[in-house]
């Protein structure tokens, strides 16, 4: 599955437009208050049409809230659109119904109008040996696939999941041994909190201990449990495995110095990046079973990740979309950024931006670079102090020169003002001093005159 265009109508501060997305990977940038977050948003509507035709679940509806439809002034009052609709055009593997599988071009529409709380659906669907379009039923969808699967065929699901900004992962509750190792999975669980994911480890560690059991069992490691092993070393660098340790009921994290650590114990960065690999790797190997040890690297999907650079020092932001990439060859990511990092390290993928040229060139440039070419900020080489300075120096020394036969009171007016520019740099006595000398040795001579 993956979404190649959007076309958002009355969405938040979105009135009518149109995104196209890259099959990999697309970041969004953009200043405070340009709508990536809210067109993170939009995409989540639109798979929450998917998400809940796979498992019928109150947490997956994915409906359009009253806060994200559009509001507009008329009258000098604030009034909600008659209408929000969120269009989604791409491609998706369904199973019809005379029992084939297909991969189908699909286009489909959330729509909510005025005086409704629910989000409709609808859509159609185009074969790639026919051009003729098909109305598609989503109520269809889950059933077709489980009828399909329990005569023994192989069906791939595709991983959907949006991971806001409060997705740090912190532990919760101990571990129940006896529960967890009793612990049953239906393949369309990773569905039910698809779009609130990042609340806690508790999951991960389940999960591993799970396949830990099942590994001593047969005396071998699982497929599974090596999988996420693999997504725990793409995740931090130095890491060896993470195991779950019965003793004291938690997972832990080895590396190759020898020493082993705590999931909890692992800085916010660590945490968050460790969760994010682990979480998605879960979520690839409960969707699909039968790939094995292979579901991270032959599950497709969709995956939100808003502020992907959260908690990450510059190491690893410029790394983090080769690693993802990598490790989840064939899901589309679409997420957002402020780092130049993270910019620079996007090659096999689209940048995004919000608020400015959409085609600008950003490969192959410095951080300096791409800092002031793509993300607009004006000589980042020197700080927003210095650049202050110097335009208060330069105001201060042509309003000095300025001044030709003013009279007393106006001299001192000149004095007060020049005084007010100094003002914002007064921990810096080498500056002001040197303002202080200019402007008296000038007044001095216009004292004289």
């Amino acid at each position: 599955m993956q979404i190649d265009k959007l076309e958002i109508e009355n969405f938040k501060l979105f009135a009518e437009q149109e995104f196209q997305f890259h099959s990999s990977f697309n970041l969004l940038i953009g200043e405070n208050g340009s709508g990536k977050t809210s067109l993170l948003r939009a995409v989540a509507v639109a798979l929450g049409g998917w998400a809940h035709a796979y498992i019928k679940d109150k947490n997956n509806l994915r409906p359009i809230l009253n806060e994200e439809i559009r509001e507009i002034e008329i009258d000098k009052r604030f009034d909600k659109t008659k209408q929000t609709s969120i269009k989604a055009v791409g491609t998706a593997l369904i199973v019809d119904n005379y029992d084939c599988l297909m991969k189908v071009n699909a286009g489909w529409t959330r729509l909510r109008k005025e005086g409704f709380e629910d989000t409709f659906i609808y859509g159609d669907i185009k074969y790639s040996h026919n051009p003729t379009q098909y109305n598609f039923n989503f109520d269809k969808l889950s059933l077709n696939i489980l009828n399909y699967i329990e005569t023994g065929k192989s069906f791939s699901l595709p991983l959907i999941a949006f991971y806001e900004c409060d997705r740090l992962w912190l532990p919760k509750n101990e571990l129940n041994l006896e529960s967890s190792a009793k612990a049953k999975y239906s393949r369309f669980d990773p569905y039910v909190d698809c779009f609130h994911t990042g609340a806690d480890h508790q999951a991960v560690g389940e999960w591993l201990l799970k396949h830990e059991l099942a590994s001593i069992q047969q005396q071998k490691e699982t497929p599974i449990l090596q999988s996420i092993r693999n997504a725990a070393k793409a995740a931090l660098e130095g890491c060896t495995g993470l195991k779950f340790d019965f003793e004291q009921g938690r997972v832990m994290i080895e590396f190759e110095d020898g020493h082993t650590t705590p999931f909890e114990h692992l800085s916010d960065g660590q945490r968050t990046m460790l969760g994010l690999f682990c979480d998605l790797a879960r979520r690839a190997a409960i969707l699909n079973p039968h790939l094995e040890g292979d579901a991270s690297a032959k599950t497709s999907g969709v995956v939100l990740i808003d502020e992907l650079d959260l908690h990450l020092h510059p190491k690893w932001q410029r790394r983090i979309i080769e690693d993802l990439s990598r490790t989840f060859p064939k899901i589309q990511f679409i997420c957002t950024t402020h780092s130049p990092f993270l910019i620079q390290s996007l090659r096999k993928g689209k940048l995004i931006q919000l608020d400015g040229d959409t085609n600008i060139e950003y490969h192959d440039l410095s951080i300096e670079d791409i800092v002031e070419n793509v993300q607009g900020v004006e000589l980042p080489q020197k700080s927003k102090r210095y650049l202050d300075m110097m335009a208060a120096a330069e105001a201060y020394y042509k309003k000095l020169h300025q001044c030709e036969d003013e009279s007393d009171a106006e001299l001192m007016q000149l004095r007060a003002t020049l005084e007010e520019l100094s003002i914002p740099f007064s921990d810096d006595p080498a500056f002001v001093a040197q303002l202080k000398f200019e402007r008296d040795t000038m007044l001095a001579e216009k004292d004289k005159k």
